[in-house]
Order: structure tokens, then C-alpha cells, then sequence
């Protein structure tokens, strides 16, 4: 018997003021992924060793997802990004 596919959300608790992480049945929200903005992280190789520095790149960019989303996080990142980050919202094209 195979175990059900599973997803990992990450959010940040105003409240607490810590980031939490949860780990759920993929079934249970699959609606919501398949509406969501999915943002692909490729690994450099196929079957290429994970390494600490692909942890760190997709640690970082879930980080400032959730500074894009609570702003008064954005003074606290100390984060090296390849170019200064732009906190304004994309245009939609009509």
C-alpha cells in the first residue's frame, strides 16, 4: 500500500510571530493547488544530490513569498537576493 501524496504549507502566524509549517494529505488540498500560482524550483539535475544551498534558495524564496503577503516582515529579512526585491504587485494584463 502506497501512502497518500502529501503537501507542505507554510505560513506565518501574526499572532506568534513565528512562520509554521504543515504537513497534509495532498488530497485535501488539491483544489486549492490547482488554482493557486504554482511557482516551479527545479533541481539543477535529474536524481542530482539535494544540497544545503538548493535548501537555503527554496527556504529563501517561501520566506519572501510570506514578506510579499505580511509586510511587516520585510525590514527583519538580512536575505541576499540576486536583484533588490520589488514588493509592488505585477500588473495583470487585461
Amino acid at each position: 500500500m502506497t501512502k497518500p501524496a502529501r503537501a507542505a504549507i507554510v505560513f506565518y502566524d501574526e499572532e506568534t510571530q513565528e512562520f509554521k509549517v504543515c504537513n497534509v494529505q495532498r488530497s485535501k488540498v488539491q483544489p486549492l493547488i490547482e488554482r493557486a500560482t504554482v511557482m516551479p524550483v527545479p533541481i539543477d539535475e535529474h536524481d542530482a544530490t539535494i544540497t544545503d544551498e538548493d535548501a537555503r534558495r527554496l527556504g529563501g524564496m517561501v520566506m519572501l513569498m510570506q514578506g510579499h503577503a505580511n509586510p511587516e516582515l520585510r525590514d527583519r529579512f538580512r536575505i541576499t537576493t540576486e536583484r533588490p526585491m520589488n514588493w509592488e504587485s505585477p500588473q495583470r494584463p487585461e
